[in-house]
Parts: structure tokens; C-alpha cells; sequence
């Protein structure tokens, strides 16, 4: 503890003392009260905790008295933790915060601000250690300063969600797979932990889900990201961390509609920040949807145009994605026409799959036009060209793609 941060709180208490020394006049607190303010003025806090004690046994309900214990408890606490002691410096938090708690039960009207301000001043201040430590990769002590803050303020859960999330990060910088279980599943337990006292905790939930997907237990992590999906339909950080467990798993579909998703609300809301994420999201849903085991071509054209209509020059990368899209489709339909026995549907697959080869064709000239040095454009336009007949295009478009790899000649 910094003897900035000690002497910030004797310059908080002396205030306290002139203030209250003219309430103790009109005859409101007690005797022992009294001189425990005094003792705490004197630093002798271990004095003012035996004084207050003494003081119950004649008034148990006198506020002051259990805010000025609360005092010198956190005293306590913070000359325990200078000491290292960090077991005696947890006891004396949680004895000081169940005093402020009883002098707001008692008289919340008068102490429920000067409660507030010492109960935030202890868990700042511990959060505020834990914070430098944590930067320093001094993690043991981080984790130190992050429990003796939720024993000063027990009703915020930040500090376990913190410590379960740094013994996350040591896991994934850790070489060692067994080491990073370890610490992986400590994070769980705290996480799980504090879930009993909070279960409606929505954030400790989403860690949860993410710390089941780093233990590759991915069954009950999706699981548990589809129930706080269901409850939270417009969270769109989940929606991506549940997108990055989809696509973990090969479950590119879901992905790409998680993705389109949080793009529509991005559109919808007023924070322009998010915008610059919404092209890039686009483009790889445009990427998944086209891909052959996936096949939703038409959703893949939709997003796609999406992006174009944002690109003053349509980039090489939207161009070919539509490209490959027009080709792929083609060949899917051309394929189902080949196993269709009714005539009437053949024809009506193979005259489908014409249209997406020849809408390929047009997409494919206006892409090696605008991007003459990009050989994938040659490419599937030369391979569209040849689905449409065109063979002495096709030959000529695929010389190109050739040249500009390096082929044969």
C-alpha cells in the first residue's frame, strides 16, 4: 500500500472527524464511540475496535459506532496487507464491510453516503494494486489484490470475473497443455462459484461458455451460448463469441448468419465506430455461404452485394467471392440436372445452371477488367467460359491465369 494512498485516507477520515465531532455535540453518539475516533485519529485502530466492542455491551444500535468500526477495520486491513499478511488483511475487509453494512441497516438516511464512499475507497484501491500487478505479469499477487477486493465489497462480482479471466490468459500463454487445464479449470470453479451466489450473472455466464470452449468441452458451451442467446437475442458480442465456437467446429452456416446478424444491428444503431467491422464480417459470411459443403448461394450473392454497394471501386476481393459464387452455383445445379429422371425439371435445372455460368461470365470480364493482375479472376472466368461453350475465350482467359502464376507457357 503507497503512502499516497494512506495518507489519502487519514485526510478523508480527519474531514470525517471535524465534521461529525459537531454531531457527537448534540449528545447522538456515545462515549466509546467518541474515543474510537480518537484512537483511529492515533492510528492505534486494534484500541478503536476494542473500544467499540466495549460500547455494545451497553447500546448495540448506535450507527456511528459500526461506521467508525468499519474504519478501523479497513485500517486494519490495510496495514495487514503492507505486512504481506493478505489472510489477516481478508478477515479485517470482510469485518469492515459487515459493520458498514449494519450502520446503513441502522440509519440508512445519514451513512449510506459516507459508507459507500469507504467501501469503494477499499475495493478501488485494491482493484487499483491488482491492476499494476496484473500489467506486470506479477500474477500471483494480482490475484492477491483481486480477493481482498471482493472481501472489501463482496456485492460486485468484478474481481472473480477478473481472476478468472487473468488465469485464462496465463492458460493460453502457457507451453504446457496440462498447465493450462489446471488453470483453465480454476478459472471455471471461481467462475461457477460466483455463480451460485449470482446465477442471473449474465457476463459470468458468457465466461463460463468460453472457458467450456477452452476446455473443449464445446457440446456444453454451445449449449449454454444458445440459452443466453435465446435470452439476450441483440447481444452481438456474444453472437461473435458464440460465431468463434461455430466456426471451430466447422459450423460455418451458423457462423455466417451469427455474422450477418450482428452486422443488421450494427446498421441499425448510432455508433459509427462499429461500422469499419461490418464489410470485413460481410465478406467472410459471403465466404462461408459459398463455400461447396455449405451451398447457400444466393445468401452468399445477398451479403456480397451488401458490400459492394459500400465500395466506390469494387475491391478484387468481393469481386471474386461473387465470381466463385456465380461458378459454384452453376456447377451445383448443372450436377442436380444431371440426376434429375424428369425431363421437364432437368431442363428447367440445366437452364438454371446456363444463367448462373453466363451471370458468372459477366461477373468474370468486369474483374480481370478492373484487376488485370489478379489470376483467380482468369481463372474461373476461362472455367465459366468453358461451362457456356466458349472454348476460344476460355483457352485465351486461361494463357492468362498461366502467365500471371508462372505456368506453362
Amino acid at each position: 500500500m503507497s503512502s499516497f494512498l494512506t495518507n489519502a485516507r487519514f485526510i478523508l477520515v480527519a474531514g470525517l472527524l471535524m465534521l461529525l465531532a459537531l454531531v457527537g455535540l448534540n449528545g447522538c453518539r456515545s462515549a466509546h464511540t467518541t474515543s474510537a475516533i480518537l484512537y483511529i485519529d492515533e492510528q492505534n485502530y486494534d484500541k478503536a475496535v476494542q473500544v467499540i466492542h466495549e460500547g455494545f455491551q451497553f447500546q448495540d444500535d448506535e450507527p456511528d459506532a459500526y461506521y467508525y468500526l468499519g474504519e478501523a477495520y479497513s485500517h486494519l486491513a490495510e496495514e495487514a496487507v503492507e505486512e504481506d499478511a493478505f489472510a489477516e488483511a481478508k478477515k479485517n475487509y470482510e469485518l469492515a464491510y459487515d459493520a458498514y453494512m449494519k450502520a446503513i441497516e441502522i440509519d440508512p438516511k445519514h451513512w449510506t453516503k459516507e459508507v459507500t464512499n469507504s467501501l469503494n475507497y477499499n475495493y478501488q484501491t485494491r482493484l487499483r494494486q491488482a491492476g499494476r500487478d496484473w500489467d506486470e505479469n506479477y500474477y500471483e499477487q494480482a490475484e492477491g489484490h483481486l480477493r481482498l477486493a471482493y472481501a472489501a465489497l463482496p456485492d460486485s462480482l468484478t474481481p472473480i470475473k477478473n481472476i478468472a479471466r487473468m488465469k485464462k490468459q496465463i492458460a493460453g500463454e502457457s507451453d504446457d497443455p496440462e498447465v493450462a487445464h489446471k488453470l483453465l479449470q480454476e478459472a471455471l470453479d471461481l467462475v461457477e462459484q460466483a455463480l451460485e451466489k449470482n446465477p442471473e450473472a449474465y457476463l459470468l455466464q458468457v465466461d463460463k461458455a468460453n472457458i467450456l470452449n477452452d476446455l473443449d468441452r464445446n457440446d456444453e458451451a454451445m449449449q449454454l451460448f444458445d440459452t443466453l442467446l435465446a435470452e439476450h437475442p441483440d447481444d452481438t458480442d456474444l453472437m461473435l463469441d458464440i460465431a468463434n465456437l461455430a466456426s471451430e467446429e466447422g459450423d460455418y452456416a451458423r457462423a455466417a448468419d451469427l455474422y450477418v446478424r450482428v452486422v443488421d444491428i450494427y446498421s441499425n444503431d448510432e455508433d459509427a465506430g462499429n461500422d469499419d467491422q461490418t464489410k470485413e464480417m460481410l465478406l467472410i459470411a459471403g465466404s462461408w455461404y459459398s463455400h461447396s459443403a455449405i451451398a447457400r448461394y444466393e445468401d452468399a450473392l445477398t451479403v456480397l452485394d451488401r458490400v459492394s454497394e459500400r465500395e466506390a471501386t469494387p475491391s478484387f476481393r468481393t469481386m471474386i467471392l461473387r465470381l466463385k459464387a456465380y461458378y459454384n452455383w452453376g456447377k451445383l445445379l448443372k450436377e442436380q440436372a444431371a440426376a434429375e429422371t424428369d425431363a421437364v425439371a432437368k431442363a428447367e435445372l440445366e437452364a438454371l445452371s446456363k444463367e448462373k455460368f453466363a451471370r458468372a461470365v459477366e461477373v468474370g470480364n468486369a474483374t480481370v477488367s478492373l484487376h488485370a493482375i489478379e489470376s483467380d479472376g482468369f481463372l474461373y472466368l476461362s472455367m465459366a467460359q468453358m461451362e457456356m461453350g466458349d472454348y476460344n475465350a476460355s483457352d485465351a482467359n486461361f494463357k492468362t491465369y498461366q502467365e500471371l502464376t508462372g505456368g506453362a507457357q
